[in-house]
């Protein structure tokens, strides 16, 4: 009997401590918006798959066709951006490896196109959704200056090796 009074107590005692617990208030933390600063990063050496530095992961499925397609972007865009994937990737690339005397295969400048050009549709959508007041055409000025950025980045990164 003793021994069922102390349970009943103890039961008493952790059902008090329970609902003192749920009536006190908790601090809670709350986060609101993270920013990234990726040009603030250093980065010391580079591996894995061919990763221009558009996007995290590189491609998001979208090809070329894509901006084609009546439910991609808006009609204006298309001409900037297919400017852009035909004629200034390319140009990019080929500039900078004729400046910096670097060898490179067909296959892995054909790879470094397609990787780009496959990211610039989203990286035209996320500039779009945070600066909706730009028109299309300074939002591809702002493509211009990251795929001139992320294909010197790669190189650099890459430095010595072979892009056979």
């Amino acid at each position: 009997m003793k021994q069922m009074q102390d349970q009943q107590q103890t039961i008493d005692r952790l059902t008090q401590q329970v609902e003192h617990l749920q009536t006190q208030q908790h601090p809670k933390t709350v986060i609101e918006k993270i920013e990234y600063h990726f040009d603030q990063l250093k980065i010391e050496t580079l591996e894995g798959t061919l990763q221009i530095g558009l996007t995290p992961n590189g491609t998001d499925g979208n090809i070329l066709e894509d901006l084609y397609t009546p439910d991609a972007q808006t009609p204006e865009t298309h001409p900037y951006l297919h400017e852009l994937m035909k004629d200034g990737v390319p140009q990019y690339i080929d500039s900078y490896v004729s400046e910096h005397g670097f060898h490179l295969s067909d296959k892995h400048r054909e790879h470094m196109i397609t990787d780009i050009n496959n990211q610039l549709p989203e990286r035209f959508t996320i500039h779009q959704d945070q600066h909706p007041d730009l028109d299309p055409s300074a939002i591809v000025q702002k493509l211009h200056q990251e795929v001139r950025h992320s294909v010197a980045q790669y190189f650099t990164s890459k430095e010595g090796e072979n892009f056979e």
